[in-house]
């Protein structure tokens, strides 16, 4: 061998070992890697497993503001039944798809204390009337809330006040009132106030297109409007309490026959009729 030969040989020697060196680093960090996937797939296997369901009734706790909705009917809606597994429900998408199928819920929270427990809170919705239709004698369980979301409630409102839609089927469930049957809404709702409970509203009728028809306590009748009733807010808020106080102290004022209809559809301006009849 020449002397060039064993200088080359010499100098090639330490790259060698460097690469050899570099290689099987590389082996032991793919090892290291693979055994971690491993690690974490069991550990992932495991924690998914402490999951399932094995007694849905004590394993998720469902709470309500009301009567309307069953606890059972809940955990059913979620999907939460035996067997199942908690980890891979979607608890988000399932509580969208839950609030459009019950017009009666206002709201859910749900609050997860994984591996195998749940609570899911739910705000059922108040009704503050009924829901009618002109002229008919038949009601069909509608009531709405505060919000003017309808749906079916028959129980513990009979005592309530009435809106009455000009047409059948009126608002359909899980629909919110609007135009003058919202504006009815608002004037029923400030009705309960302590400084017009005197006038005892029973219920207001929508069906004409220039006013609201009251029925008041007393079996009086009042045609009542206001600048923007069709657009609740908080100034025509102000404009529909006013025309309620100026109602109230006309009625005060005059005491008359249980004929009369009221008129307080001009500003600044109520008046009776005993002579008119509201159809």
């Amino acid at each position: 061998m020449s002397k060039r030969q064993y200088s080359k040989n010499k100098i090639n020697k330490p790259r060698n070992v460097k690469s050899i060196l570099f290689a099987l680093g590389l082996l032991l960090l793919a090892a290291a890697a693979l055994g971690l996937m491993v690690a974490y797939g069991k550990l992932r296997e495991i924690w998914i497993q402490q999951c399932e369901v094995h007694d849905p009734s004590l394993q998720v706790e469902v709470t309500t503001t009301g009567k309307m909705v069953h606890p059972d009917a809940i955990r059913e809606a979620f999907g939460i039944r035996k067997g199942a597994n908690l980890w891979e429900i979607d608890f988000e998408e399932r509580r969208k798809e839950v609030l459009a199928t019950y017009a009666t819920i206002r709201s859910i929270a749900v609050a997860k204390q994984l591996p195998d427990k749940v609570v899911i809170r739910i705000t059922e919705r108040e009704p503050i009337v009924k829901v009618g239709i002109h002229d008919s004698k038949q009601w069909g369980g509608k009531v709405a809330d505060t919000e003017g979301v309808v749906f079916l409630c028959r129980r513990g409102v009979d005592m309530l006040p009435m809106v009455r839609e000009a047409s059948a089927p009126g608002t359909s469930i899980g629909q919110r009132l609007s135009g003058h049957a919202l504006a009815a809404l608002r004037l029923l709702e400030a009705a309960q106030d302590v400084e017009f409970q005197e006038l005892g509203i029973q219920q207001v009728d929508v069906a004409k297109p220039d006013f609201l028809t009251v029925t008041l306590g007393n079996y009086q009748r009042a045609k009542v409007a206001w600048e923007g009733m069709d657009n609740p807010s908080p100034r025509t808020q102000d404009k529909m309490l006013k025309v309620m106080r100026n109602l109230r102290d006309a009625i005060n004022a005059r005491l008359t026959g249980n004929g009369t209809v009221w008129n307080a559809t001009e500003p600044d301006r109520v008046y009776a009729d005993t002579k008119e009849i509201i159809q």
